[in-house]
């Protein structure tokens, strides 16, 4: 008897079709890879199975029992959990009381002592430190990830759902965490991992589940396809990162931090005496698992935040005191890691959002009037260009938060990359993305390079940061671990920087074969 069955299963809005005529089968000890690009309605079939959505028709059968949850509740109550893509977190809570909200206990008080003891037994149990006390909105994305993980493994499921849940780890964290998996899959445990690696679906998946336009197009067992054939699969036709050859950067410095700290708390720092440059025609990539200081450097750097101490030098001036529009006008484009929360406003359409850094000016504003209908010419172009697709015939009167995450940061991307960009501040740029969204992003920042912009690549995917680098600083417990060429760089060494297994200035190398000449703080020859 499979533990979960999914049978033609459709379901539409505004009459599209989400999901048409699915079925997806899963069974005890198995790990079920779920592959699609965004939009191919991997998390609208979730979603139905998880209770948030109810299915036009179609049949769920769980453990053999026909059911149709109406609430998360009732999902969790059977055995199912859900780490989502856009998390579930109570902001203003620390993360014990979301991982303890709305448990049932055979007592009327829970014992919070006991609850903190097992979270954090399962937090070293599967390697994913979280601070127990701390609350949820002084948490980075990735951190937040790690909760919502937590909080699912807390509740004893036995069917996981996880979108993108290595997206924060490093390779030792990721290769540690698939072990957990698979511990999982020996116990009976069915999992459902939703991914847009191809390295990972062939590692750790026993099947996979292709989704297109809603539909279901392929299934198999892992070990009888290869990525070439899942990514035809996926978006119809065979797909392969184009990673341009470039010429060397030049000397030329566009953006130069000296010294920069910020304090976190009394005693403590989020940034610790961070020096390092970007080179005009450079892309620097900085890697590290998250939470250790990307959000506040971003930040920072984008004048969001303040009181930091030090010198920031942008072409040569100090942007120290200068606010947000002010650094945007001189050039510095910021693409956020949190879309929806600092890049967008999702109650707004395309049109608006487009114009959002430039709706006072000519020529969509003149003596205090706007030109509505400029801005959705010049939208209508825009979305061409960078291929913001919208389903129905809005166009750019589509309300943003109706569209996929990746014609979300298509929309971004346009609208950041368009006036006197001089450098471009990408922060986590194709997380959750499927591969062609991945491809679009990322040939337009190396577009920026060879144009003679400057790229500062802040991302915890380490392919990525290997294939976009000109450079790679790396970056651990709020300072810079260490700075390597990228011809110098490998997954190892990178891996054990992010990890903090070694710091700049350290006399030992950094691993095995590993000449600690390669690894050094920016200035020192």
């Amino acid at each position: 008897m499979a533990l979960l069955e999914m049978k033609h299963i459709c379901k539409s809005f505004s009459g599209v079709y989400a999901n048409e005529d699915v079925s997806l089968t899963v069974e005890k000890g198995e790990i079920h890879a779920l592959l699609g690009e965004n939009g191919a309605g991997k998390t609208t079939l979730m979603n139905i199975l998880y209770g948030l959505y109810t299915a036009d028709s179609g049949q769920i059968f769980w453990k053999g029992r026909e059911v149709s949850f109406s609430s998360p509740r009732e999902a969790i109550a059977a055995g199912i959990g859900m780490v989502q893509q856009h998390f579930s977190l109570v902001r203003d809570l620390s993360t014990l009381d979301n991982v303890i909200l709305n448990l049932k206990t055979a007592s009327l008080f829970l014992n919070r002592k006991k609850e903190r003891a097992r979270l954090m037994e399962l937090s070293e149990r599967y390697g994913i430190a979280v601070d127990p006390e701390a609350k949820i909105a002084d948490l980075s994305v990735g951190e937040r990830q790690r909760v919502e993980i937590l909080k699912a493994l807390y509740r004893n499921v036995e069917l996981l759902i996880l979108d993108e849940p290595t997206g924060v780890l490093t390779p030792q964290e990721t290769a540690h965490f698939f072990d957990v998996l698979r511990s999982l899959k020996a116990e009976g445990y069915g999992i459902i991992i939703i991914t847009h690696r191809m390295s990972e679906i062939m590692q750790i998946s026993d099947k996979v589940s292709v989704l297109r336009d809603g539909k279901l197009v392929a299934e198999a067992d892992t070990a009888d396809t290869t990525p070439d054939e899942l990514s035809a699969w996926m978006i119809g036709r065979k797909m392969a990162l184009n990673i341009r050859e470039r010429g060397k950067a030049g000397d030329e410095i566009m953006l130069e931090l000296r010294h920069v700290s910020r304090r976190a708390g009394k005693h403590t720092h989020a940034l610790r005496d961070i020096c390092f440059q970007v080179k005009k025609g450079e892309i620097l990539g900085l890697a590290g698992v998250e939470g250790n200081g990307q959000k506040e450097l971003a930040e920072v750097l984008t004048g969001l935040k303040k009181k930091a101490s030090g010198e920031i030098l942008f072409d040569g001036k100090s942007i120290m005191d200068a606010g947000v529009r002010e650094r945007y006008e001189a050039g510095l484009a910021y693409i956020s890691d949190d879309r929806q929360n600092d890049s967008l406003i999702t109650g707004m359409d395309i049109t608006e959002n487009l114009a959002l850094r430039s709706y006072a000016k000519e020529p969509y504003a003149t003596h205090g009037v706007m030109h509505r209908g400029k801005m959705r010419q010049d939208a209508l172009g825009t979305m061409e260009t960078y291929q913001v697709r919208a389903s129905g015939k809005t166009g750019p009167d589509t309300t943003v938060s109706l569209l996929s995450g990746g014609n979300q940061q298509k929309l971004i991307i346009a609208r950041e990359l368009s006036g006197n960009v001089r450098l471009i501040l990408a922060a986590q740029p194709t997380r959750g993305l499927d591969i062609g969204a991945t491809q679009f992003v990322r040939d337009r920042l190396l577009q920026a390079r060879e144009e003679g912009k400057s790229v500062l690549l802040i991302s915890a995917d380490l392919e990525e940061i290997l294939a976009l680098s000109d450079r790679i600083a790396v970056l651990y417990n709020g300072g810079i671990a260490g700075i390597v060429d990228r011809k110098d760089a490998d997954v190892q060494k990178l891996g054990l920087l992010m990890g903090g297994a070694v710091s700049a200035g350290e006399s030992g190398a950094v691993g095995s074969g590993t000449d600690k000449s390669d690894i050094r703080r920016e200035g020192e020859k």
